[in-house]
């Protein structure tokens, strides 16, 4: 399944990268986010509670960052898994300077499998849409209001 997006922040690109690399930030902002910790060799163990459609259940996974480049791209390597299913996904995210703030553009490959792919692509691409778009609102949000 590929999902892309683009969303645009009334803040800097400094501000939103640093929130996109604060884990109080992201814990706040992750929707169903049970527990995010940073490890010493930087990638994060999560833990997710999330209902997708009649399919509900908790996640244990791993984040991870690669080609970093301060300020303007990453790429997010997550996988999961738990009582639902799996799910395996590799998101190239950039950041880009704008007039009025940033904007964000991010690209992602995910596979899911077990019973959270029953509830079939349509309906699982519109719910991750939703979510991301939940996830960056609350993520300028946070940057308004001064942090986690």
């Amino acid at each position: 399944m590929n999902l892309a997006g683009e969303t645009t922040f009334k803040e800097t690109v400094q501000n939103i990268w640093d929130a996109l690399h604060n884990p109080e930030i992201l814990k706040g902002a992750i929707p169903g986010c049970e527990r995010l910790v940073l490890k010493e060799n930087g990638e994060y163990d999560v833990v997710l509670k999330l209902g997708v459609a009649a399919v509900k259940g908790e996640y244990i996974g791993q984040v991870k960052l690669e080609d970093v480049e301060e300020g303007s791209h990453y790429i997010l390597l997550a996988e999961g898994s738990g009582s639902p299913g799996h799910v395996k996904a590799k998101m190239d995210c950039k950041l880009v300077p704008t007039d009025k703030g940033c904007t964000l553009t991010w690209d992602c490959d995910a596979e899911v499998g077990g019973m959270i792919a029953s509830v079939g692509g349509r309906v699982l691409g519109g719910i991750a849409k939703f979510m991301a778009g939940q996830f960056f609102k609350a993520i300028e949000k946070q940057v308004k209001s001064g942090g986690a």
